[in-house]
């Protein structure tokens, strides 16, 4: 799997402060990430479902919709659902941090943070968050390989019992036609033999090329039955 370039990781801030998100984006800048933000929980909303960023930096407490509201709604939307989402609160308290992880939260940090706790932090999760979208992706892939997979089986299937059915009607209908065509033909040509009539070696003759005919449909049908059936043994035995 290719390594992770920083400079072509975006990162979503959402801070109602703009003096906070002028300092957390000036600290991701200078890290070589791009940048997003948004003062709102709307503005988070329509960007994230635009741009899908690598990571979002989410303030919890913001007038309107608040952080654990856009987390959550976050999560509703299905390439959001993998995207790591760590949240900014200035409050240690067990309650915002339990509800955050309730949300879909990824994690928190506590405000004012240190420069280089935040970033290794974040690179932690976008690393995480990346090979979990990476995975996420090659699993859809396969799912959807998988359930072609299953509906050509479906199919082959079908066709396997319409040619089984068409086989029998073959085998059927050379029963049919060895009992009422080909035995009286033998029956008809041993009598035109035994009887000695000046045309009897032209009329054998053409009584043989139907009975020729015969013999290789025959043959045939036969031949057909016993390459379809080895077929399905190989399907069988590939399953």
């Amino acid at each position: 799997m290719e390594r992770i370039r920083i400079d072509e990781i975006q990162v979503l801030i959402v801070d109602d402060n703009k003096n906070n998100l002028q300092i957390i984006a000036h600290v991701l800048q200078k890290a070589g990430y791009q940048v997003l933000t948004a003062t709102e929980g709307q503005k988070a909303l329509e960007l994230a479902t635009e741009k899908s960023p690598d990571a979002v930096l989410l303030d919890i407490m913001m007038p309107g919709m608040d952080g654990f509201e856009v987390c959550k709604k976050m999560r509703m939307i299905e390439h959001l659902k993998q995207i790591p989402i760590i949240f900014l609160t200035a409050k240690d308290e067990d309650m915002d941090v339990e509800a955050g992880f309730e949300m879909g939260g990824t994690d928190y940090i506590i405000k004012p943070f240190h420069e280089r706790i935040l970033l290794a932090r974040l690179q932690t999760h976008i690393e995480r968050g990346y090979y979990s979208r990476h995975l996420y992706r090659s699993n859809q892939v396969l799912r959807e390989q998988n359930h072609t997979l299953i509906q050509l089986q479906g199919e082959l299937e079908n066709l396997n019992r319409k040619l089984d059915l068409q086989i029998q009607k073959n085998l059927h209908l050379l029963s049919t036609i060895n009992d009422k065509v080909r035995n009286p033909l033998a029956v008809a040509i041993s009598l035109i033999d035994m009887s000695g009539v000046p045309e009897g070696e032209i009329i054998i003759k053409e009584l043989k090329r139907i009975d020729d005919v015969i013999d290789n449909l025959d043959r045939n049908i036969v031949e057909s039955d016993r390459v379809h059936d080895s077929m399905r043994k190989y399907q069988d035995h590939g399953e």
